[in-house]
């Protein structure tokens, strides 16, 4: 076999493993939510599925830190939406219009000014609506998903403790438990006799080798759903070996394989 051929089948397989690494654009719909709850533009994706159509309703993923994350995560739906046979998710893509810090966090904490109880208002009164009225989305809490990581993942479980009935399932990775003094714990003990009949699907993640005082809190949160939230599916997993970024996609897969096996 020549050296030619040799490079020719590398290159191949590079673009046939980048190809597989991308979603389909054309299945991508963009829009700015101008908020009129906080004053900030948010740019939102939109990744429909195959065969999307306005006769049916829609569960939905909302992703934060689109920019990021988003591709990824509507490729692995669009990869377990063909392995399960389904095509009824919706994946959001929620760009941002602060400083991340601004709408993630519940408490100020270095450029943040802890807004997140604001960003709630703006999903839950501006962009939820949206995605019902023009994207067929379904309006069940059971039907909707936030995903998020590191202050992302802290804005999934703040919405757990103290705004229930927005979303029926959480996928956070390596949440940042231990911002504010541990503030999200404080407000789940606060909320728990109340919050406690509620059920759905939790999915913990976090890096074997997390930096500083990531672990504890999380190791904290995984008893505390274990112990008081029957009423939900949760599965809690480490990336070992792996730190706070590396063990991103790692965990992203897996919360997604999570969420389609236990639809």
């Amino acid at each position: 076999m020549s050296r030619y051929y040799i490079i020719l089948l590398s290159v191949l397989s590079l673009l046939t493993a980048c190809r597989e690494n991308e979603f389909d654009q054309e299945l991508v719909r963009e829009f700015t939510l101008s908020s009129a709850v906080n004053g900030s533009n948010y740019p939102i994706k939109v990744a429909l599925p195959q065969g999307y159509t306005s006769a049916k309703k829609y569960k939905t993923i909302y992703v934060l830190d689109s920019k990021w994350d988003f591709d990824f995560v509507a490729r692995e739906v669009q990869k377990q939406s063909e392995n399960f046979h389904r095509n009824d998710i919706l994946v959001v893509g929620i760009g941002w219009g602060n400083d991340r810090l601004d709408d993630y966090l519940p408490v100020p904490f270095k450029k943040g000014k802890g807004r997140a109880d604001e960003f709630v208002k703006v999903i839950h009164e501006e962009l939820i609506p949206q995605l019902e009225k023009n994207f067929h989305a379904a309006n069940l809490r059971e039907d909707r998903t936030i995903l998020g990581h590191s202050a992302g993942g802290l804005f999934g479980v703040h919405c757990f403790t103290n705004y229930p009935d927005l979303f029926g399932n959480y996928l956070c990775l390596s949440p940042s438990l231990w911002i504010g003094n541990q503030i999200v714990l404080s407000n789940e003990k606060k909320n728990r006799i109340a919050n406690q009949t509620r059920n759905g699907r939790f999915f913990l993640a976090a890096g074997g080798i997390e930096e500083g005082g990531m672990l504890p809190p999380i190791e904290s949160f995984r008893h505390i759903l274990g112990q008081y939230y029957k009423g939900f599916s949760h599965h809690y997993t480490i990336a070992n070996g792996l730190d706070h970024l590396g063990s991103k996609k790692t965990n992203l897969k897996k919360a997604i394989s999570f969420y389609f096996q236990q639809l």
